[in-house]
């Protein structure tokens, strides 16, 4: 039978399937390459570890327990926080929330500036302990940072304005590059901001020269009604 079927197959069409290869293997597409994360989403991630048990400190001078009820006034600079309750927590964009009178008036002065062709981007709004702890503790480790060298640049569990609701850090969407650095002082969303955030209420919380915290010019809290600037009053 086979003998017959290649008789009634030209054999120059026998010659072309012995000296081509298969063209199959060549249109197999090769494996898809996962992208590569973003800045935003390499914060985000990082907030959404769990934290991980710190190994042992071979200088015990370089951790200080933290109360584990309740915060104490101070801590390295830093002022204690009370989280805000969940129920008045509302979602401002980008996965973050916001107490809900802060939440309306970022989401007035998102508009704004977009009117003035500007794109703020929230990138950290209200932060629980457990979050803050990774932020604070397990970093410091990460980087072999003391404990009051990682204050300069983050507050303590139960120490940061993110426990409010009332804080957030701010990003600008056309500078990516420059999130959460020094550097967003230089983009269009800092200096619109400056110009601006105090009509709906936002304030820079760590300006250039604090005493004790280092200059976060992305970093702004609300001071829109009583409750807000009771919160902050010992810190402004």
């Amino acid at each position: 039978m086979i003998s017959h079927l290649l008789a009634l197959i030209p054999l120059g069409a026998i010659a072309f399937l012995l000296t081509h290869p298969s063209p199959i293997r060549a249109l197999t597409p090769p494996p898809a390459i996962p992208p590569a994360l973003t800045l935003e989403e390499s914060w985000k991630s990082l907030l959404d570890l769990t934290p991980p048990p710190l190994p042992p400190l071979p200088d015990s001078s370089r951790y200080i327990p933290l109360p584990t009820n309740s915060p104490s006034s101070t801590l390295y600079g830093h002022l204690a926080y009370a989280e805000a309750p969940d129920g008045d927590l509302v979602a401002v964009g980008n996965g973050e929330k916001l107490r809900q009178g802060a939440a309306v008036q970022f989401q007035a002065m998102v508009n704004a500036a977009a009117a003035d062709g500007v794109q703020l981007v929230p990138l950290s709004g209200f932060r629980s302990r457990e979050a803050q702890s990774y932020v604070f503790y397990a970093i410091a480790d990460q980087r072999g940072q003391t404990l009051q060298q990682r204050a300069r640049y983050a507050a303590p569990p139960g120490h940061s304005e993110h426990h409010t609701g009332y804080a957030i850090d701010i990003g600008d969407a056309s500078a990516p590059t420059h999130d959460l650095r020094v550097s967003f002082e230089n983009t269009p969303a800092f200096h619109w901001l400056t110009a601006n955030a105090a009509n709906f209420g936002f304030e820079l919380s760590f300006p250039q020269n604090h005493p004790t915290i280092n200059y976060e010019p992305w970093h702004w809290r609300w001071v829109g009604d009583a409750e807000s600037r009771q919160i902050f009053h010992p810190s402004r």
